[in-house]
């Protein structure tokens, strides 16, 4: 189904597909009043409400550029709900689990939406948020934010760098705050704090207690929150004066007074930081990144050409010819009402990275719930994010897809189980 303009929050993207088969080249994304992603064609900007269109005035003003182009046969939409960090990785650049709704492929007539999970590495998570600060979405300053809200997202790499290199397995993904947080705005200026918060601390824990590169080992990390960094420590039986923690040592029982024996006497309390720094923060831990950039990192970037700097354009899109038939656009499906949401199906997946005796892994949510599950669909490698609650899920390697074969490339496998 066509999705309704009129029903549309927010503004959260723009960009330009250049892809074989698209009808429509330029692409506003949209938030529904369930928070859901929805794809607009630039083509039907007059039929949305007057503050999204205000929104994007706003945003074309204010970057001073027209929309990014990206040059891709199958683009997915990924709206990012919980991060998993898990901390017992053994390297640098270990995978990073990524949780939420996929939206795709794009274009097609019957784009699918589905829940379920996509794994990258962290070099793929600093490096999607990184590059895509230049084309991040502008909002209006707003007495609640400590500083200017912007819509960050990142491309990510969905399948090998030969198949990326064929324009396919691109995934667009927008870290997603609850909808009843958007007020003013879809800003998601703390979200992406504390992923980038969580991801550099792994980096920088692991690099030094792995002997890694010395620029991450020495990282001065601060915190996207010094309140909530206080209060952790007042958790751990701290009593926090100024910027220094002191260690209460006045628990009864001997598991008490061995735990406190193993914690420092003393702790200096993390300055705070906004997401501009995170940002900078990351740029300089992929330049010390061991391996960096990946062969898939420099194919995918390849892939995306930034808009130009001329004044980008302002007020209504025109209106489609008359003669043109609504049935050729590449529409996606109309979002469903928000039924009563299931909360197990992440924790399927968190279950499935736990083992043993093993770290407890780090986690970043956006939503307290999980997303709907939809109808069980056609698309095998999707299964990840609409089949039935699995008993033992099974990690799959990916291999490349042949072009004639008609099978689909394995790493949409991830979507299945």
């Amino acid at each position: 189904m066509r999705p309704d303009p009129t029903l549309l929050v927010h503004a959260v993207d723009a960009f330009r597909l250049e892809a074989p088969h698209a009808i429509e080249p330029e692409w506003i994304m949209c938030t529904d009043v369930g928070g859901n992603l929805v794809a607009l064609p630039a083509s039907e900007r007059d039929l949305l409400p007057a503050s999204i269109k205000a929104q994007l005035t706003h945003h074309e003003l204010a970057s001073g550029r027209t929309p990014r182009r990206i040059t891709a046969s199958e683009l997915y939409f990924f709206s990012v709900e919980l991060v998993e960090a898990p901390e017992d990785a053994e390297g640098v650049n270990d995978p990073v689990y990524l949780y939420g709704t996929l939206v795709g492929p794009w274009p097609s007539t019957s784009p699918t939406r589905v829940p379920g999970q996509l794994t990258v590495t962290r070099g793929d998570v600093l490096a999607g948020l990184v590059h895509g600060v230049p084309e991040a979405f502008h909002y209006v300053q707003d007495p609640e934010s400590k500083s200017a809200p912007r819509g960050y997202h990142a491309l990510l790499p969905g399948d090998r760098a030969e198949r990326i290199a064929e324009g396919k397995g691109l995934v667009l993904a927008y870290p997603a705050v609850p909808a009843e947080l958007q007020t003013h705005n879809a800003s998601n200026n703390l979200l992406v704090a504390n992923i980038l918060h969580d991801v550099l601390t792994h980096l920088h824990e692991n690099a030094r207690e792995h002997g890694g590169p010395k620029a991450l080992a020495e990282l001065d990390l601060p915190v996207p929150s010094r309140i909530m960094a206080i209060a952790e420590l007042e958790t751990r039986g701290y009593e926090v004066k100024g910027d220094v923690a002191t260690l209460r040592r006045n628990h009864p029982g001997l598991v008490n007074k061995l735990a406190e024996w193993l914690r420092a006497e003393k702790v200096k309390v993390p300055r705070e930081a906004t997401t501009p720094e995170f940002l900078e923060l990351a740029r300089r831990a992929l330049d010390a990144l061991p391996g960096w950039p990946s062969e898939t990192e420099r194919v995918l970037r390849a892939l995306v050409r930034p808009g130009s700097g001329a004044p980008a354009r302002v007020g209504p899109a025109p209106t489609p010819a008359a003669s043109q038939p609504a049935a050729q656009r590449v529409i996606p499906p109309r979002p469903p009402p928000a039924p009563a949401r299931p909360t197990n199906w992440m924790q399927d997946f968190l279950d499935e990275h736990s083992r043993t005796g093993s770290a407890k892994a780090k986690i970043t949510r956006s939503k307290a719930s999980a997303p709907p599950k939809p109808a069980s669909s056609s698309t095998d490698w999707m299964a990840d994010f609409g089949a039935p609650k699995p008993a033992a899920p099974k990690r799959r390697e990916s291999t490349p897809a042949s072009k004639d074969s008609g099978k689909k490339p394995d790493w949409m496998t991830d979507f299945e189980d």
